[in-house]
């Protein structure tokens, strides 16, 4: 079984926190060599040598992806890991909702590595909750194989084009479904990215009723690609999922200079 499989696996809140996407504006995996060479300057997230400072020369192993991850520490204050079948107001974790468009679909696929015809090499994914009643945050690592990041090129590529043709869909599960419209956002952390809007009505669910607002942002680094989702009750908020993007993709920069980007993220714990 893949890499990106397995770990997709023990996530229990992956790819996209609770549904689809939208449209945007401003468009055991291979381990690097170690070579021994004078340490890096000082990084701008404050990133220390992983042991090596040489780049990363494939894809991403397994726990330099979950290093590339979102931290608590590198969200704004108050924010907590969190399981994310247990938090989100559409009353399921995002892999146990379901669309009937196969052409949207293939978003929250791209996001986490998992596309069809298309895995990544290695996938790590993590979820934040702002406060008990949210807003929530998936922050999702894919490492592609592919010589001059042809497999990350292509990831962003399908998410691009998806997006401009999947304007609307219905999401469920067994409490709610939500019919999501997208539209235009603009995002990106400038860059090789892609972001999206997607916004709908719950009906059903601990969130009947509400407005749920998903923002998603797609940035590539070399052959890997970081994914952040920000799902909120209400109208959203541009601002955080533009500087957790941000964010996410300067620690993805760390690691594929074979840094290890402060603060760390844990190990991941079994069961």
């Amino acid at each position: 079984m893949p890499a990106a499989r397995r770990s997709r696996l023990a996530a229990t809140a992956v790819a996209v926190t609770v549904l689809s996407l939208a449209g945007c504006g401003g468009d055991g995996g291979a381990e690097s060599a170690e070579t021994v060479s004078p340490s890096p300057p000082p990084s701008k997230s404050g990133a220390t040598p992983t042991g090596s400072p040489s780049e990363v020369a494939g894809p991403l192993s397994a726990e330099q992806a979950r290093a590339a991850l979102l931290a608590e520490g590198s969200l704004p204050a108050g924010w907590r890991h969190a399981d994310l079948a247990d938090a989100a107001p559409a009353g399921a974790a995002p892999e146990e909702l379901r669309t009937d468009d196969r052409n949207c679909r293939r978003l929250f696929d791209v996001l986490r590595g998992d596309a069809e015809r298309h895995e990544a090499r290695t996938a790590a994914s993590r979820g934040y909750r702002g406060s008990a009643d949210g807003p929530y945050l998936s922050s999702e690592v894919a490492s592609y194989d592919g010589e001059g990041g042809d497999g990350s090129k292509r990831a962003l590529s399908t998410f691009r084009s998806v997006r401009a043709s999947c304007r609307t869909f219905t999401a469920e599960n067994e409490a709610v479904t939500v019919d999501f419209t997208v539209s235009p956002l603009k995002a990106g952390p400038g860059g090789d990215s892609a972001c999206a809007r997607l916004r709908g009505t719950a009906r059903g669910g601990p969130a009947d009723g509400q407005q749920l607002t998903l923002d998603l942002v797609l940035s590539r680094v070399k052959q890997s690609t970081t994914g952040v989702a920000l799902l909120s009750v209400g109208d959203g908020d541009t601002g955080l999922a533009r500087r957790a993007a941000r964010t996410a993709t300067e620690r993805l920069e760390e690691v594929t200079a074979g840094r290890t980007p402060n603060p760390t993220v844990p190990p991941e714990q079994d069961g």
